[in-house]
């Protein structure tokens, strides 16, 4: 039995959400005490798939969302990646504002908020997630 499953029986924790760390990913695995979920949105405030113009949310509720892009089901438990709508144009202009072509964040990110970083939907989603989203052409 790997560590991370070690730590997650002697903690009692079935699902870790986590945020913010640049690139979407979620996976299940399963420990002694049961099914386990590992959820990050990447980001909720600029795009995470190649060729998209929305941000992530996770959400975890005993209903579906509609929306949902990615889900697994943890003991009736949903977990999810929402999309979060924005609009590109006015964020666009508000980055530039702030950060400015010549800055670090300009060179880090303003690719990744026009068009979206070089990575794809099925990227995101590992072993126990499954894609439920209709929108066949993301990433």
């Amino acid at each position: 039995m790997s560590q991370l499953c070690k730590h997650l029986e002697l903690s009692r924790v079935r699902v870790v959400a986590s945020s913010h760390t640049c690139l979407p990913v979620a996976l299940t695995l399963d420990a002694d005490t049961g099914r386990c979920a590992f959820i990050n949105n990447g980001a909720a405030g600029m795009p995470n798939f190649c060729g998209t113009q929305f941000g992530l949310m996770t959400r975890i509720s005993a209903r579906p969302a509609k929306d949902a892009l990615y889900r697994a089901v943890i003991d009736g438990v949903y977990v999810e990646a929402i999309p979060i709508d924005f609009d590109p144009d006015t964020w666009l202009a508000h980055f530039r504002e702030r950060w400015p072509q010549g800055s670090a964040a300009h060179a880090s990110y303003f690719e990744r908020m026009k068009a979206g970083p070089g990575y794809l939907l099925s990227s995101a989603v590992r072993e126990g997630f499954r894609i439920v989203t209709s929108q066949a052409t993301i990433g």
